[in-house]
């Protein structure tokens, strides 16, 4: 917008300058030959014959080729003694400017030089500035017309470029939010013209090519890694199990008790991790279906409403608007049972946990709010990282809460934020609607 601003800026005063140039250099072309007539007609600082000067003049005024300059002589008492044309005003002395104005037959606009000769004569000569009556508004249209073109045509040209930019833009823009949304096998379409854009679009692709390599092996790792130790930690428990079934005194007993809820421990870590690894793959994005969201709240809150009450605790929805979005029932449903067991988890006992559902324009939120200690602004976080545990924070968990429900709401193209509930967190999800 400043360059188109700048060039019809550019364009306008380059145009009203060559128009105005043009007419300085006609005014300048007249103003000389006006001069050069009336020196010829009455030579400077000479004395004249009234006799001979009125012939002068009217010969001139009866020759054909200067039928586009007009001659008056006025005696020292102002009246026209000779001339080929008639001016009802009396013009200043010098040069000056004549139009239509002037009723002057046969001119539409010219120049006049008015000059007092010896004898107290005045003479009067006028030459048309335009070769043809009413040339001035040919002239404007001719001017509007030409610096309009280019006009015109820098502004299609610039739409077009500004188009073919919007659409390249938009297919790297598509394919960006594709990749932030978990599909890595998303590229920007060639064209095949061997143009800049392409060249780009393909540098781009190769980019995105090794990027995911890189992850695909790092996932892969860790995706092993998890794989490869459930079988061994499930072994592990199995034999702990079927040890602390024979233990042969109450501390072996507790000691296998305690050794089997780590290892629970450590296979609900590597089951959350893999579950975080599938969801952001994009994988389970092919099964959306139209879920409604406020019947998931209302159906996840009678759930874990005993659970809450055994644990001195109120669960509520405080609010649950009806919203309706595309997206896995199952995820969601385990989204929002996170989010609820992590804030019964963090709070202690007598707590208030509420869910509400709100619809926006074109979106819907879930809000799980507490009254608890909630978590300061400069740990927030440290909170939203895998394995990201608070220092403060005692209670049992492996920090893949919070992880798991943002990969969720990331998959259906939302987010979440942490907020201070005043007192206690507030976790607030963002989902696009339908």
């Amino acid at each position: 917008m400043v360059f188109l601003a700048l060039f019809l800026l550019a364009t306008i005063l380059t145009g009203i300058a060559t128009y105005s140039a043009s007419l300085d250099t006609i005014r300048e072309i007249v103003d000389q030959r006006v001069t050069r007539i009336s020196l010829a007609l009455a030579p400077a600082e000479r004395e004249f014959e009234r006799s001979p000067l009125i012939e002068r003049v009217e010969t001139l005024g009866k020759q054909r080729d200067t039928g586009d300059i007009g001659v008056v002589l006025l005696d020292p008492s102002g009246r026209q003694v000779a001339g080929n044309m008639h001016i009802p005003r009396l013009l200043p002395p010098g040069l000056s400017t004549v139009d239509v104005r002037d009723n002057i037959k046969g001119l539409t606009k010219g120049r006049a030089l008015v000059r007092a000769i010896p004898g107290g004569f005045k003479l009067i000569v006028t030459a048309e500035t335009e070769p043809f009556d009413n040339y001035e508004h040919a002239r404007r249209r001719i001017y509007i017309i030409g610096f309009g073109s280019i006009i015109a045509v820098v502004l299609g040209g610039l739409l077009l470029f500004s188009r073919l930019i919007s659409h390249r833009i938009t297919q790297m823009r598509r394919t960006v939010d594709a990749i932030v949304e978990g599909d890595m096998n998303l590229r920007i379409p060639l064209t095949g013209d061997g143009s800049e854009f392409d060249e780009q679009a393909e540098a781009f692709n190769h980019m995105l090519d090794r990027i995911q390599g890189l992850m695909a092996e790092i996932q892969n790792v860790s995706n092993d890694i998890s794989h490869e130790l459930r079988t061994p930690l499930a072994r592990l428990r199995g034999k702990l199990f079927r040890l602390s079934s024979h233990a042969e005194s109450e501390t072996q007993q507790i000691d296998l008790g305690s050794a089997l809820e780590d290892a629970d421990e450590l296979l609900a870590m590597f089951t959350a991790m893999l579950r975080i690894a599938e969801i952001e793959s994009g994988e389970r994005r092919g099964g959306f279906a139209s879920v409604a969201l406020d019947g998931l709240a209302s159906e996840m809150v009678a759930m874990l409403e005993p659970v809450a009450a055994d644990q001195d605790r109120r669960l509520l929805i405080a609010a649950c608007a009806q919203a309706t979005l595309r997206g896995d029932r199952q995820l969601l449903m385990q989204l929002l049972v996170n989010l609820v067991e992590n804030a019964l988890r963090h709070t202690p006992a007598g707590s208030t946990v509420s869910v509400s559902i709100l619809e926006g324009k074109d979106h819907a939120e879930i809000i799980v709010s507490d009254d608890g200690p909630g978590i300061p602004a400069e740990e927030r976080a440290m909170a939203l990282r895998r394995f990201g545990r608070l220092k403060r924070n005692a209670a049992p968990g492996h920090g893949l809460g919070l992880p798991l429900v943002d990969a969720i709401a990331r998959l259906h193209g939302g987010l979440m934020r942490l907020e201070d509930a005043a007192p206690g967190l507030r976790v607030r999800v963002w989902l696009p609607l339908l």
